[in-house]
């Protein structure tokens, strides 16, 4: 299993948290739980060799072959699993309000699901999908998808800079926040600013505060941390332990004494430590 990061387009990096591209002579390992955690992040992805499977909340989907795929930001885990033969796809993650200055979709209307792109973005998404399909090396179908993002952008007015202050006033401080201080900061009532960032990133700020708080944690994990030694910054960002299990598992589907213990997840590991 091999994960590369790719170095965005200029035009591309303010709303692009990560870019990178999966490559396994093998697919997705079997002895791996290969599991996408919420990051904030909605995300296009491209399989361009194999077909991946994704279940999330209950819910089974394939992603083909060749296609093109969005991914709505998520407030659970994903596990992705394929064919054990040679598998490459291309993933594109959004920081939390990129999507939207490119689509103009409401993002409430795509999180947590898994839309394909003929679906979601009509012609774009059918002829985009078309000529990535023809196209033989992965250098040339990541040089191409940054063309089109960067077409999309041209002449779009959709930067909207108080949802920018506020996620990243909320990244700041690892989601600890009363979303009353966003009012005050902004000027903002709160039904606004949930209406704002249900359009913009697809949650509410206190979900997104909680992604962020259960990232940090995540993060301290993918770098081998045991919970157990930041038991103390723990209590700084829940109310108490079961506060933080409970959240935990939410986002996983484990609590975090078995998490640690029993799940194998190099993959989830590799894209967290990006």
């Amino acid at each position: 299993m091999r994960i590369s990061f790719v170095q965005p387009r200029t035009e591309l990096r303010p709303y692009l948290e990560a870019f990178w591209v999966f490559e396994s002579a093998i697919g997705m390992p079997r002895t791996d739980q290969s599991m996408a955690a919420p990051n904030g992040c909605a995300k296009l992805i491209i399989p361009y060799e194999n077909a991946l499977t994704s279940t999330a909340d209950g819910r089974v989907q394939l992603s083909r072959e060749h296609g093109l795929y969005f991914v709505g930001n998520r407030n659970t885990s994903t596990l992705i699993q394929s064919r054990p033969t040679k598998t490459g796809f291309i993933a594109i993650e959004f920081c939390p309000f990129g999507a939207y200055p490119f689509f103009g979709i409401p993002m409430d209307e795509t999180a947590n699901r898994l839309l394909d792109s003929d679906e979601v973005f009509g012609r774009w998404g059918r002829n985009v999908r078309e000529v990535l399909c023809n196209l033989d090396k992965v250098e040339q179908k990541v040089d191409y998808i940054q063309e089109q993002l960067v077409a999309l952008l041209r002449g779009k007015q959709r930067h909207n800079a108080v949802i920018e202050f506020c996620v990243k006033t909320l990244k700041g401080v690892v989601g600890r926040l009363p979303i009353h201080d966003l009012e005050r900061k902004t000027g903002y009532s709160r039904r606004y600013l949930d209406v704002l960032f249900r359009k913009h990133v697809g949650f509410a700020p206190k979900t997104l505060a909680g992604i962020f708080r259960f990232q940090k944690f995540y993060r301290q994990w993918a770098q081998g941390l045991s919970f157990d030694c930041v038991r103390d910054d723990l209590y700084e960002h829940y109310y108490d332990q079961a506060h933080f299990t409970k959240e935990f598992k939410k986002m996983t589907g484990y609590s975090p004494r078995k998490f640690t213990r029993e799940v194998s997840n190099e993959f989830g590991r590799r894209i967290t430590l990006k």
